[in-house]
């Protein structure tokens, strides 16, 4: 399986069967799927759309089903991170849903894959993995404020990379300025108490939420350190 186009795409489940019984490959080539031309990354990050984003994902599902796509391929072959980018968007969700802790702990060139995400691409693949990430780690505010191995938040790189501005509107899109529901301020007093006005000021109702160990605001600011957040005029502590 040297290549992939749409009208080939749907003989890969069949072609890889047909290539474990006959060994294309070698013991560890998953029957021609894993090799000089990596199908199973191909599958990953190729497309241009929705439509084939739909034919890649199910081929996806097929091999999955056959046993021919792994959960622990999702990080020997840094699926993930070769699905970052807007048209695998599906594929994107379904590697996720798969195995949601590759969010997390996924390394994609030395970076988290949400870090490699704001290096490499438009806004709109930040907003995907937001969104993803909200869903599986939300006491985890969807690792807005993951670190990288230098120090920095995902939030810090993107302010940085795509303006303030820019970045709090996609945030506001997933998490409602007038009505955030979670306590997004308690990680800013946490993770990065510099960006608190910022914050603060679009989301004054999340001033009187509490955080996942029933903490308010002021109790969580305190506990983080953050002792100059109790002067800050822009949050009405309580």
């Amino acid at each position: 399986m040297s290549s992939i186009s749409k009208e080939s795409i749907h003989y890969v489940p069949l072609l890889a069967k047909e290539g474990v019984t006959h060994n294309v490959g070698g013991d560890d080539a998953s029957g021609g799927l894993i090799g000089d031309h990596h199908v199973l990354v191909n599958l990953a990050w190729r497309g241009d759309g929705s439509e084939t984003d739909r034919l890649y994902l199910d081929v996806m599902k097929k091999l999955r089903e056959s046993k021919l796509l792994l959960r622990e391929d999702i990080q020997d072959y840094d699926l993930l991170y070769h699905a970052r980018n807007p048209d695998p968007s599906m594929r994107f969700e379904f590697l996720a849903d798969w195995c949601p802790e590759e969010l997390k702990t996924h390394q994609g060139e030395g970076l988290p894959v949400i870090h490699a995400i704001i290096d490499e691409y438009e806004i709109e693949c930040f907003s995907i993995f937001l969104k993803t990430a909200l869903r599986y780690h939300p006491n985890d505010l969807g690792l807005l404020f993951l670190r990288d191995r230098e120090g920095p938040t995902a939030c810090e790189r993107a302010f940085k990379t795509y303006g303030k501005d820019e970045t709090m509107s996609a945030i506001g899109e997933l998490i409602p300025f007038d009505d955030p529901k979670v306590p997004i301020l308690h990680h800013v007093a946490k993770h990065a108490p510099q960006y608190m006005k910022d914050f603060g000021s679009r989301y004054p109702s999340a001033t009187y939420l509490r955080d996942s160990q029933g903490r308010t605001l002021h109790q969580a600011a305190l506990a983080s350190g953050y002792k100059t957040f109790i002067d800050n005029p822009m949050v009405s502590l309580k």
